[in-house]
């Protein structure tokens, strides 16, 4: 196996580098990758067998390279200015939310709260919360569902919400008013 990488190698180690060379035009770059995808070589064909050793090389250099420029991103310094800012007092803090949090809870009808507290706040499987209150776990799931939903509403009417592209919400502000506008909200069953 030994041989068989050498002469592999040998084989191929020229062409590697005029392929690397034309995507990367630092010399010492160009050395370090090729130095890189040996290295892999050497650990890859320990572990097994290659098949199509030109193909297989030049795809390693692909990814090397690809690795090499990802490392190389452009980074900027923060500005003095944004890194000693103070922070926005019309932003609101986690703490905050959090505080308006447990009233939206408790105006929630006891059906929907119990379940959802439960479920969320206490961490237990929605399984476990039917068998607690002796109901079915379709319903739990219902009315879990149901909670999270009106929770949502009540979160949107007193926050305006900046959310991720997954949905996830990243940062709010305090709509004028602050939380006053859900109260009361909960009533339906």
């Amino acid at each position: 196996m030994r041989e068989d990488l050498k002469n592999m190698w040998i084989a191929h180690r020229d062409e590697l580098r005029a392929f690397i060379a034309r995507r990367v035009p630092c010399q010492a770059a160009v050395d370090d990758i090729l130095q890189d995808v040996f290295c892999k070589t050497l650990s890859q064909l320990a572990q097994d067998q290659v098949t199509q050793p030109r193909g297989w090389l030049f795809a390693v250099a692909r990814t090397t390279i690809a690795d090499h420029y990802r490392g190389k991103r452009p980074t900027a310094e923060l500005p003095l200015s944004l890194a000693s800012a103070s922070p926005d007092p019309s932003v609101g803090s986690p703490k905050e939310m959090g505080a308006c949090l447990k009233p939206m809870i408790d105006a929630l009808p006891e059906k929907m709260r119990g379940p959802l507290v439960m479920a969320d706040c206490e961490g237990m499987r929605q399984r476990e919360v039917a068998s607690r209150l002796g109901i079915s776990l379709a319903a739990v799931k219902s009315r879990v569902l149901r909670a999270r939903l009106q929770m949502r509403r009540m979160i949107e009417d007193c926050c305006q919400l900046e959310l991720d592209a997954r949905g996830s919400i990243t940062d709010f502000v305090v709509k004028p008013g602050g939380c006053s506008r859900w109260s009361g909200v909960g009533t339906e069953n």
